[in-house]
């Protein structure tokens, strides 16, 4: 994986600027790494006060030992990232779409189930990147995919 996938994540915006859909290609980063764009990316978003939704693309813990799968980013790291992130995404966050492999959706059911009261706004979790966007795009649009 080149650096330059690290220092800047893909991003795409829709036409319209006022509600743009966030891309966020964390797949092929480390947790720790991935948990780092999330939170910079999710950040600068919503530091435009304007309304957006994101797609995330996690990556697989399938391949990492078991005890480094249970700390997915540091449990610190994202707790900080959470509270400070919060506010902020439920006053323009339209909803966060995660892409997270089959396993790791079971996995993390709880984790997964928690999300709005966690992130602050609207969440969904799919293996499928169509899908995800899809459930953006209409969460943008003002529907409740």
């Amino acid at each position: 994986m080149s650096e330059d996938l690290k220092e800047e994540p893909v991003r795409e915006a829709t036409p319209t600027p006022r509600e743009p859909l966030v891309r966020i290609a964390a797949a092929d980063l480390t947790p720790t790494e991935a948990a780092r764009v999330v939170n910079d990316v999710l950040t600068e978003a919503s530091g435009r006060h304007a309304r957006f939704a994101a797609v995330i693309q996690m990556p697989s813990t399938a391949d990492q030992p078991a005890e480094r799968r249970r700390v997915i980013g540091g449990v610190g790291e994202r707790i900080r990232m959470l509270k400070q992130l919060r506010p902020r995404l439920k006053e323009t966050c339209r909803g966060l779409a995660f892409v997270v492999s089959a396993e790791a959706k079971s996995a993390n059911s709880k984790a997964i189930k928690a999300g709005p009261t966690m992130w602050g706004c609207p969440t969904f979790a799919t293996d499928d990147v169509a899908v995800a966007t899809a459930w953006a795009e209409a969460r943008l649009a003002g529907g409740d995919a």
